[in-house]
């Protein structure tokens, strides 16, 4: 019986590819950004693996999962103010680049419904990637990552600009690494990564969000989302993570959002002066304090994959990582030049501290669209 691992190489991949191909087992990926393979082994070959001297690592390739905590299937026609679009003309002052056009967000989540948000007047998914069942054409069998879409690009074109992301002319380059439950491996989360990062300049990939986790707590070291993550931003891309669902508890922080690089978003609720109880806390195991800011994460209206123009309410840190991967891509746009750790900077300064939490809880505080304004 095989299980899936990934092994790290301590030179290069090509140092140890044929040595598992006729000693161990199958490859499902290459994953040459972080030097890495993922295979599918016995355990036995697993154990002669960790005393191969070229290997530095094996890992299990653990299960991850959506961070929605919840979720309506009602259609909704309330204005969502909170994901204005309108920003950055106090940072700008160029307002055609202010909505994010030009900038790829690459979503790696459930896949991507193609909703009139998205693709009308014009289709703004650019690229389709599927690492579940290899579909060429672009669905979404469980409805996250289509809500996650429309939190960081939709254009309200169905609903008369009631319902608009933050980056409503930013396009979509859509990785389905999770399955109609919301789950998925890690691998394919690195897959995803890896074909990102190849691409990115193909579509012009800037940001990309993962509203999804793994519990950080005995986690290998290091662990392969951070490798990936960091790997990323590294390579120019900003990242934005779901912080997790699993507070108030300390130390609940999911990874990849307990790496130092990335930006690590935790929830605020309905009235924006307050923090739900499952928006997940520091410290990391490292010690870090994340979250690193708040964003708007409870009753949150985009966009339903019943229907190409409906619309549903979802909750959790999922739906506070693309309100933040929007303005990060706005940020993009307007100043091309901006590393991934600069619109970092950019966003955590302007965050609005809750007066009542802690850095561990609220990370900067409180980041809304408008506050660009």
């Amino acid at each position: 019986m095989t299980r899936p691992l990934i092994i790290y190489s301590r030179k290069t991949i090509s140092d140890i590819r044929q040595c598992v191909l006729d000693n161990f087992g199958f490859i499902k990926y290459e994953l040459p950004f972080i030097n890495a393979l993922c295979i599918e082994a016995s355990d036995e070959a697993a154990a002669a693996l960790r005393n191969n001297k070229r290997v530095a690592l094996v890992t299990d390739d653990a299960e991850v999962t959506k961070l929605a905590s919840c979720a309506g299937g009602s259609r909704s026609t309330r204005k969502a103010s909170h994901a204005e679009a309108r920003m950055f003309q106090s940072i700008g002052k160029r307002p055609f680049m202010l909505r994010g056009s030009g900038v790829s967000i690459a979503i790696i989540d459930t896949g991507i419904s193609p909703h009139y948000d998205l693709v009308k007047p014009v289709n703004r998914i650019v690229a389709f990637k599927d690492f579940i069942e290899q579909k060429a054409t672009p669905y979404d069998d469980d409805g996250h990552g289509t809500h996650v879409a429309g939190i960081a690009a939709g254009n309200g074109y169905s609903c008369m600009r009631n319902h608009i992301g933050t980056a409503p002319d930013a396009n979509i380059v859509a990785l389905k690494s999770l399955d109609s439950r919301g789950n998925g491996l890690t691998s394919d989360i690195l897959a995803a990564m890896q074909w990102a990062l190849h691409h990115k300049d193909t579509y012009n990939i800037k940001v990309v969000n993962l509203s999804l986790g793994i519990s950080s707590e005995n986690r290998s070291m290091p662990d392969p989302l951070i490798l990936g993550a960091t790997s990323l931003v590294k390579n120019g891309i900003t990242v934005v993570t779901a912080a997790g669902n699993s507070g108030p508890g300390r130390g609940t922080i999911t990874s990849p959002g307990v790496s130092p690089y990335v930006i690590t978003v935790g929830s605020a609720n309905k009235t924006l002066n307050g923090i739900p109880n499952f928006s997940s806390r520091g410290p990391t195991p490292s010690g870090l304090k994340k979250p690193d800011v708040i964003a708007p994460g409870v009753d949150i209206v985009s966009l339903d994959t019943a229907t190409y123009k409906g619309y549903v309410t979802q909750s959790g840190t999922s739906m506070s990582a693309p309100h933040i991967s929007g303005i990060a891509a706005c940020l993009h746009a307007a100043f091309p030049h901006l590393s991934p750790a600069q619109v970092k900077r950019i966003i955590l300064s302007n965050a609005s501290p809750i007066r009542r939490y802690d850095r561990n809880t609220q990370g900067h505080g409180l980041i809304v669209a408008r506050m660009f304004d």
